[in-house]
């Protein structure tokens, strides 16, 4: 009888202990999944980085940066007298201002896993805002850091710790509306949105940049309620798991395709894009056996992030050369320095087009030859630069031609096609051909 009684005590004991450790076993650990996911990533990226310092890409970045530095100081010492100010502020501050990406580390599989945690996410999504948040904050300072000497050569008359201040709140106004933008349920919606809080803020930048402190805060509490009521009207979801799988997935791919320029890394689906203002190129090219590589590289180039990115590369690049060159800065010849910068990121991001379909499996099944998949790579990447790099320089070397400066606004282009002619086209084909030998 005291056996059974102490059995009884017993199990009642580990029954009461189980009911104790059950929440501990089942609790959902968010910082902590956040914390492993984080350092998965940067373990997985960790090998190629090596292999990306030993490249020499770093010593050349920082070349360009104190290149960059030398130009910017002595630009600074040598405004021109009609010299966008303002506008200069605006192009340089907006992107850390307006950019707010969100590193969630979500997956696919989170949809069915973590899907019943949702109510539970807000602590996981809090490691995800401060992580990308005080990072893009830090780049607005630094750009504010950057603009400051040219700053106090314009008519603004707000202090360094003001601008601080505002640039602070404007940028967490972003961050805020980013992620309402996320929330939102139609595609297109989300990027209306989008382009109007770039488009606002741009404009209330201009307004701290150029009028009193107090005028521009009162424009930017005036944008920010209206922004709020905006935000209001579309659907939303309460947490945007699709968007937030996309987004991850998209950055991981940049990362990949950015390492891919020194190392073979794992392949990454491409996120396809329509863009039916470019896809008019692809029925140009001759339905032959010989245009079969050229097909796939240009449809590729066109359809892919490479070519969004390069779209918005060269978009951006002849703003900046009109500004240089309607400045005519260093007798014209700041412009063409500006160019040369831009047109190596240029090719370097056209470096990666070489990547695409290396493994492909079909290549090995149809009778195309080896050597036309290098030689139509080459054709393809030639024709994209020089296209790029020609209607960048475009804006710039016609506000030079106009200014005089008619040797300056010719050599720039001349350099870039011959580059790209000449010398552009065997340096593709020998990273290809040493990319299959490695094979």
């Amino acid at each position: 009888m005291a056996d059974r009684t102490e059995r009884t005590t017993t199990g009642s004991s580990h029954r009461d202990r189980e009911r104790e450790m059950q929440p501990y076993v089942n609790r959902f650990e968010p910082d902590r999944l956040w914390s492993t996911r984080a350092a998965a990533f940067r373990g997985e990226l960790k090998p190629y980085v090596g292999y990306m310092a030993q490249s020499g890409f770093p010593g050349v970045m920082l070349l360009m940066l104190i290149v960059a530095t030398i130009g910017y100081a002595a630009l600074v010492r040598n405004l021109p007298p009609h010299f966008p100010v303002t506008a200069f502020g605006v192009v340089l501050v907006i992107g850390f201002t307006c950019w707010s990406p969100l590193r969630t580390w979500l997956k696919p599989a989170d949809t069915v896993f973590l899907l019943p945690r949702e109510m539970e996410m807000h602590q996981y999504l809090r490691r995800s805002f401060r992580y990308t948040g005080i990072a893009t904050l830090i780049g607005v300072w630094f750009t504010l850091l950057a603009y400051w000497p040219m700053y106090k050569l314009g008519e603004g008359t707000a202090n360094a710790f003001v601008l601080l201040l505002a640039l602070t709140a404007l940028k967490a106004g972003n961050i805020a509306g980013a992620w309402q933008e996320r929330r939102t349920a139609e595609a297109g919606m989300r990027r209306s949105l989008r382009f109007i809080r770039w488009a606002l803020t741009a404009v209330t930048l201009a307004a701290l940049f150029r009028f009193a402190p107090w005028k521009a805060v009162l424009f930017g509490l005036l944008v920010a309620a209206l922004m709020a009521a905006v935000y209001r009207l579309p659907r939303k979801h309460a947490l945007p798991w699709d968007t937030l799988i996309r987004e991850e997935g998209r950055t991981r791919r940049r990362y990949y395709r950015f390492l891919a320029l020194f190392i073979d890394v794992p392949t990454q689906a491409p996120r396809i894009a329509r863009r039916g203002y470019a896809g008019w190129i692809g029925k140009t090219i001759r339905f032959a056996q010989s245009e079969t590589y050229v097909y796939l590289y240009t449809m590729t180039l066109l359809r892919t992030e490479l070519g969004g990115m390069l779209i918005r590369l060269t978009l951006l690049g002849m703003l900046v050369l009109y500004w240089f060159g309607d400045a005519v800065w260093l007798d014209g010849w700041g412009a063409s320095i500006v160019f040369v910068l831009l047109a190596g990121i240029i090719g370097l991001q056209l470096g990666s087009l070489r990547q695409s379909h290396k493994y492909a499996v079909w290549g090995h099944l149809y009778p195309l030859p080896a050597q036309r998949r290098i030689d139509s790579l080459a054709s393809v990447d030639r024709i994209a630069y020089i296209i790029c790099t020609i209607l960048m320089w475009l804006p710039g070397g016609i506000a030079l031609a106009v200014h005089g400066s008619v040797l300056q606004a010719l050599a720039a282009p001349a350099a870039a096609l011959l580059y790209g002619v000449l010398r552009r086209p065997s340096a593709v084909r020998r990273k290809a051909l040493k990319d299959d030998e490695e094979d």
